[in-house]
């Protein structure tokens, strides 16, 4: 007898399948299930993964322009680590013989389709293919689906796009992460990849633009107007602001109600005190509408405001409110509305919640009044591949994160059935001299508080909004008005919630009208079930911190990308173009193989970019920061990593005035540069760190020696064997101290002599290294073959995924060896235990004692 072989994305849809079509038997403990008609097993989303290029070629094992870029001829699959066995039974089920024929029942998005292909073309599977495709799992939905399969064939076009996203994006991410690593990376810069890819550039750019404009902001000095105001029964405050006012550029830091000129503001004042003025006002219902359901990206943007918890948290959360606890849908959807189909099942819910504290209240309401929204909610156009995150009908004793998450998505899912919040809501203007306009309000005062009863809104619960009585007579009077003297602040840096809004709606930036329709149809920068692991991995490539503050290597990368001629990597233009190209690749108008092609002709112009890169090219002669501190003779430029006097030499004669772009963990922009070679001193800085990572505030200046210092530290004497120049080398560009002493990139005092050149050279830390200062002053004026040639000390800060701390390096230093230490990963991802050992050359090795590997 021949069978179907069905094969889903996931264990859960399996489960629902083999239920709504009953007669399956579990086989092998739940790995797969069986009928007369069907076998039926599952993927666990992506358990494949393209080759990387070693995999390809031993050769690329090495990171070298020469071998760039790398286009593979066939793009080939190899196991995601821990997922051999799902694929060994999936292989065998596509093997049995009376397997003739399989059924795609992965996702109903272009992600379904790449799974079901990654699968089917790691195999070889030749068998024809049938195409379920469902926007509801209710039993019905299921059995319907599957009385009208489609064709595989139908759907050759989304399958070709989902093919040519993966690809491409390896083919730009890969050879751009190595191009740019080659030539921005080295001992004293940084000794991690620098890595570039289609959404984690964009979304770094994003971080990266509004920390220049925080780190350059410097308050500017206004007033604002408050006027104090007699009615007949009342009183009231307003503002006075400009009607006419109009914002200049977008440097510009007015708005309507400030005033930059002193004496301006002081004759307003005395013009209008004690004046008559003329009142009018407005009064309206002002309605908040029920939310929509939560999708996964509005559920983090919710938890984050909430509870300050990451993107990651949230979703870690809610996988295991899935996956474990079994209480809501898939949480890795887009979607905000429910499938038509499902209005009974959301009865059933509220029926069931009814008889649960603390919901009970709030579902009866449902019950006797009827659900609002319904055209909006239960609409199978804004469904995708899953619908919106909702309960599932089971109820458990949660605790933790989980209970709180639970809480919150089940009453999002009964507050978007109630009627909108009503407000009355109210605004006055008011007009002295004909010509002085103060503002009030607007100002809302609750009177039903609609969907927000669930969340516990209640009317006379404290809304500490001002109410305005109404006017009885427009004739007021202005008892007393004040200056109130305040000050620009910078804008905010952009918390967790805002940035998972700027991605998701990523296309309002694209000025093109056509791709930026593309990018919204498209979710944006990355899908809602990307998102956190997009934002993860800038953490985890030291790109931005655990506060998504940008680092000293974020900002130089996207600074550096956006000097060349792909600066679209830093751009959600990018993502649009392709998004475009893909649609028409999914509708048949472009061929899978004119889309690869274009594909790689971009990336080659991505490696050429790289390749002729020439840094210092970047930062010509142009808008000095001002004339030399040191020298007194030359003007002070921009260089790639440092700010330098123009006769600044790496060797040789020359003046060597320069300020490094990071001192104390603290990206030093041109605002600042510019205060202290103009003036000798920055103005109070925030997001310095001291030696234990703690963020403190204070002052740089310029000492008389050129280096560059903390307020009120005093001038270091320089530690034996170090010469002024090599003193003031060793601090090159970007190495980011945590203990500044001197200005530049180690910043920190000499660790030990050399146990190789001895105790004229020290031991110094970069940002990647501790490395020796005459090894260091080679690496500097050595290029290519000869870089192999270098002498002297040099071991990594960070040995197979572990940091070596300076107390542990002293000791390798003084003893010869480490005591055994943990933390160790292999390539293989197993940790182990290991002590170094110091070698003659000035490196080391690793000694495992026994059972030391784990």
């Amino acid at each position: 007898m021949s069978r179907a072989l069905i094969i889903t994305e996931k264990p859960s849809v399996a489960r629902d399948l083999v239920a709504a079509l009953g007669g399956f038997r579990p086989q092998e403990g739940g790995a797969y299930w069986e009928s007369d008609a069907y076998v039926c097993t599952f993927a666990v989303g992506h358990i494949l993964t393209l080759l990387e290029p070693e995999d390809l070629d031993p050769a690329y094992k090495s990171w070298r322009l020469e071998t760039l870029p790398i286009v593979p001829r066939r793009f080939q699959y190899k196991p995601v680590s821990g997922h051999e066995k799902r694929l060994d039974v999936i292989g065998r089920l596509l093997k049995r013989p009376d397997v003739d024929r399989l059924i795609n029942a992965c996702d109903a998005a272009r992600e379904g389709e790449l799974i079901f292909r990654e699968i089917v073309e790691f195999f070889g599977a030749a068998q024809p293919v049938r195409r379920l495709w469902l926007q509801s799992m209710t039993p019905e939905a299921i059995r319907k689906g599957f009385d009208i399969l489609r064709s595989g064939t139908d759907l050759k076009g989304l399958s070709d796009a989902a093919a040519c996203r993966a690809e491409s994006d390896w083919l730009i991410g890969m050879n751009a992460t190595r191009a740019f690593s080659v030539k921005l990376r080295g001992p004293e810069r940084e000794s991690k990849p620098w890595s570039v890819g289609r959404v984690q550039t964009p979304t770094l750019a994003l971080l990266v633009e509004r920390e220049l404009a925080v780190l350059s902001h410097r308050p500017r000095a206004f007033q604002r107007i408050k006027a104090r105001f007699a009615a007949v029964g009342h009183e009231y405050d307003g503002v006075w602001h400009d009607p006419k006012w109009k914002k200049q550029d977008d440097l510009d830091e007015g708005k309507d109600d400030r005033i930059f000129d002193v004496a301006r503001a002081e004759a307003i004042v005395r013009a209008v005190t004690g004046q008559a003025g003329i009142a009018t006002e407005t009064r309206e219902e002002s309605q908040r509408q029920a939310p929509w359901l939560f999708n996964l990206t509005a559920l983090q943007k919710n938890m984050a405001t909430r509870y300050k918890w990451s993107s990651k948290r949230t979703l870690e959360a809610a996988q295991r409110c899935y996956e474990q606890h079994k209480v809501l849908t898939y949480p890795r959807t887009s979607s905000s509305c429910l499938p038509t189909d499902y209005p009974a099942e959301v009865d059933k819910l509220v029926d069931l919640l009814a008889g649960v504290e603390p919901y009970a209240p709030h579902a009866a309401f449902l019950l006797k009044n009827g659900r609002r929204n319904e055209k909006r909610v239960f609409d199978d156009a804004g469904v995708s591949d899953h619908f919106a995150i909702i309960p599932t009908g089971k109820i458990k004793d949660l605790d933790g994160d989980d209970a709180k998450l639970f809480d919150v998505v089940v009453r999002r899912f009964l507050a978007t059935f109630y009627p909108p919040a009503v407000y009355d809501r109210v605004k006055r203007e008011t007009v002295v001299l004909k010509e002085h306009h103060f503002r009030t309000g607007p100002v809302d005062t609750l009177v039903d508080p609609g969907w927000m009863a669930v969340h516990g809104k209640e009317v006379d619960d404290g809304e500490k909004l001002e109410k305005l009585p109404p006017l009885k007579s427009p004739a007021v009077k202005v008892r007393e008005a004040k200056i109130s003297a305040e000050q620009t602040k910078a804008p905010p840096r952009i918390a967790e919630a805002q940035l998972l809004s700027l991605m998701e709606n990523a296309g309002r930036s694209v000025e093109d009208e056509e791709l930026a329709k593309a990018l919204m149809s498209a979710e944006g920068l990355g899908t809602a079930a990307t998102r956190a692991d997009i934002i993860q991995n800038l953490k985890a490539k030291q790109y931005i911190d655990e506060g998504l503050r940008p680092t000293a290597k974020g900002i130089q990368l996207v600074t550096v990308l956006r000097k060349l001629p792909v600066a679209r990597l830093t751009s959600a233009e990018l993502t649009a173009k392709l998004e475009l190209e893909l649609t028409e690749v999914e509708r048949g108008k472009r061929r899978r193989e004119r889309f690869m092609a274009d594909t790689a002709a971009y990336t080659e112009e991505i490696v050429d970019a790289a390749r002729s890169m020439d840094p210092a090219a970047l930062y010509p002669d142009r808008e000095p920061l001002g004339p030399c501190p040191l020298c007194k003779q030359f003007l002070v430029y921009e260089r790639p990593w440092v700010y330098a006097c123009a006769s600044y030499r790496k060797s040789g004669p020359g003046c060597e005035f320069r300020i490094a772009k990071e001192f104390a963990g603290r990206y030093v922009d041109r605002v600042t540069a510019s205060e202290l070679v103009v003036g000798g001193a920055s103005a109070e800085l925030d997001g310095l760190r001291d030696g234990a990572g703690k963020p403190f505030r204070s002052l740089l200046r310029v000492a008389r020696d050129g280096e560059l210092r903390l307020d009120g530290e005093a001038e270091a004497p320089r530690g034996p064997g170090r010469s002024a120049e090599t003193s003031r080398r060793g601090k090159e560009s970007g190495s980011g101290a945590t203990a500044p002493r001197r200005s530049g990139a180690t910043a920190t005092p000499p660790i030990a002599p050399c146990p190789v050149h001895g105790p004229a050279c020290a031991i110094i830390a970069t940002r990647g290294a501790y490395i020796c200062e005459q090894r260091l002053e080679q690496f500097r004026q050595a290029a290519g073959d000869a870089q192999a040639k270098l002498t002297g000390f040099w071991i990594p800060r960070v040995i197979c995924g572990r940091d070596l701390t300076e107390p542990e390096l002293k000791k390798l230093l003084e003893r010869g060896a480490t005591p055994s230490l943990a933390g160790f990963t292999g390539r293989s991802g197993r940790a182990f235990v290991a002590s170094l050992h110091l070698t003659p050359e000035g490196g080391f090795r690793f000694e495992f004692s026994p059972n030391a590997r784990s």
